[in-house]
């Protein structure tokens, strides 16, 4: 067009010039959620942790947030986090070697059931009553009354979607009002009753109360 030696693009043209920049930020995005703490932004590293809502956290991020009193955040004591169980890749490699290829897809964690890769591309959760984390489809391929990872006997009402969609995280939202603390006061029911020795940990963060119970 113009005698400049230029050509009109399609819009086959158009749209895949389109798609790069979005594919680019998605990935980013993906990356960021599933491989970096949500507090620090720091690369995840074990003991990894999780909220009511789905978050990852470092563990020393989740305490450093806790000795700060000049943060606000919904986690406001240690009992509002869980730390996830996760099942190693054994063939992944976070080696980055000149010129090569990037797969985000290709994550640290799969799914002990079924073996998809917790990268974000499948949709993962844990249950609140025990931390162990799986993938969604494997809770529907493979349905049990027990964890698939520990054994434990498990609510599904319990389950948290990691890193969800806008409606999971309303959902997630509900849970962590309503559902964790439940969960919270059995376990520790059941840990005095298994250990003599119940730790309580207050509505206020700055208190820890540790209460024994001796048998005679």
């Amino acid at each position: 067009m113009g005698g400049d030696g230029g050509s009109i693009p399609t819009r086959d043209e158009l749209v895949k010039l389109k798609k790069g920049p979005e594919k680019k930020n998605r990935d980013q995005d993906m990356v960021g959620k599933w491989q970096h703490c949500a507090l620090s932004g720091h690369a995840l590293a074990k003991p990894i942790m999780s909220c009511g809502l789905g978050r990852l956290y470092n563990k020393e991020a989740v305490i450093n947030l806790l000795l700060d009193k000049a943060i606000k955040s919904h986690i406001k004591k240690l009992s509002d986090v869980i730390e996830l169980k996760l099942t190693d890749n054994t063939v992944y490699s976070n080696e980055i070697k000149a010129d090569s290829y990037i797969d985000h897809y290709s994550a640290p964690y799969v799914c002990p059931v079924i073996g998809l890769e917790m990268s974000g591309r499948y949709r993962f959760l844990f249950n609140w009553q025990c931390g162990c984390v799986i993938s969604e489809r494997a809770t529907i391929e493979v349905p049990s009354e027990t964890c698939h990872k520990c054994g434990i006997i498990i609510d599904k009402e319990n389950n948290v979607i990691i890193n969800g969609n806008e409606e999971d995280y309303k959902l997630n939202a509900v849970l962590m009002k309503k559902v964790i603390p439940a969960v919270v006061i059995r376990q520790r029911k059941a840990d005095r009753r298994k250990n003599g020795l119940f730790i309580f940990f207050g509505d206020n963060a700055e208190y820890v109360f540790f209460c024994f119970f001796f048998l005679f």
